[in-house]
C-alpha cells in the first residue's frame, strides 16, 4: 500500500536561508506515518489501547532539492519490509514531479514498556 498525504510549507518551518529546516523533514514524514497508520485502522490511539506502540529504531535520509515557503509538497510513504517486530519504511517527498527528499526509515513494535513484541494481529494483511 502507498500512502500519499498533502503538506502545505509553513513559514514557521523555515530556517535562516528560507528552505524548509531540515528537521522539519522529518516531522513531516512523521505525520505522514501516523496518517498511513490511522488510514489503515492502527492509529496511534488504537495500538496504545492494544497494548503495543511503534517506536523509531533508525532514519536514512537523503535531502535532494529545498522544499521553500508556500509549497505543497507531497509525503509518499510505503512499508517495504514487514517482519516479527521491526518494519521498513521508505518515505520520498516531492513538489509537483520534482524530488526533494528521502528516507527509510526502521520501526519496531514494543509493548507499552518499550519491550520489543510481535506486532499486532493484522497490522501486516493491513498494509498489504
Amino acid at each position: 500500500m502507498r500512502h500519499r498525504l498533502g503538506i502545505d510549507v509553513r513559514w514557521s518551518d523555515l530556517d535562516p536561508y528560507r528552505h524548509l529546516n531540515h528537521a522539519a523533514y522529518l516531522s513531516y514524514c512523521e505525520s505522514a506515518r501516523i496518517d498511513a497508520l490511522d488510514t489503515v485502522g492502527f492509529g496511534m490511539k488504537r495500538l496504545t489501547e492494544l497494548g503495543w506502540q511503534i517506536v523509531i529504531v533508525a532514519i536514512e535520509a537523503k535531502f535532494v532539492a529545498p522544499a521553500l515557503e508556500g509549497m505543497r509538497v507531497e509525503v509518499e510513504t510505503e512499508v517495504v519490509q514487514l517482519g516479527r517486530v521491526r518494519s521498513t519504511w521508505h518515505q520520498r517527498m516531492t513538489h509537483g514531479e520534482d524530488l526533494l527528499f528521502e528516507a527509510n526509515v526502521t520501526a519496531a513494535f514494543t509493548d507499552l514498556g518499550g519491550r520489543p513484541r510481535r506486532g499486532p494481529e493484522g497490522f501486516v494483511e493491513a498494509f498489504s
